[in-house]
């Protein structure tokens, strides 16, 4: 989730540990299926998973549900809910693929290294797999930044509830010859 996004629904006062209990309910969740990369420089980080494999427990339903009440403001509950359900709406509809949840850089420490780390990371899995990877962004300079490294914009709808655009963007796997 990015800063406008997160900062529209954030309960008031005690933003970084809101944030840290969201990043670590992130961090779990997608460390159950496998889906998180780290630069080697630790400038950068991906949570992501596979479609077809992200099955949520009940458990995770409640560490959600927990998480969920401890950061959103009581007010933006229901709204914020509605706007997830739109958002995942707007995404494709196929059978498998990679979805980048969080994707965030430490911003004391802008690396390039890092960023192209992730790419490569990302391009790898979409390609071995044969698979896209989808990502959503409100923030334009980063929808520059993603089509630079090769995704390209399926579909960007305005969400009314936050007053902001929202890209939803795709890169599609390079077939790799097979070895006969």
């Amino acid at each position: 989730m990015e800063s406008d996004r997160l900062q529209a629904i954030l309960r008031k006062g005690k933003t970084e540990k809101r944030i840290k209990i969201m990043s670590s309910y992130g961090y779990d969740l997608c460390k159950k299926f496998n889906g998180i990369y780290l630069s080697k420089d630790k400038s950068t980080a991906i949570l992501y998973w596979r479609h077809t494999e992200f099955k949520r427990s009940f458990k995770d339903w409640i560490k959600y549900l927990s998480m969920f009440l401890r950061t959103v403001q009581i007010s933006k509950v229901f709204s914020t809910l509605k706007r997830e359900k739109l958002v995942e709406s707007h995404r494709l509809d196929i059978p498998d693929y990679y979805y980048v949840w969080i994707l965030g850089s430490d911003p004391s420490r802008t690396s390039i290294r890092g960023l192209a780390e992730i790419r490569d990371h990302l391009n790898h899995l979409s390609d071995e797999s044969e698979l896209p990877v989808l990502i959503e962004t409100t923030v334009e300079k980063l929808l520059k930044l993603y089509t630079y490294v090769g995704f390209e914009e399926y579909e960007k709808f305005f969400d009314t509830s936050t007053n902001l655009n929202v890209w939803f963007l795709k890169r599609d796997p390079k077939v790799l010859k097979k070895e006969s």
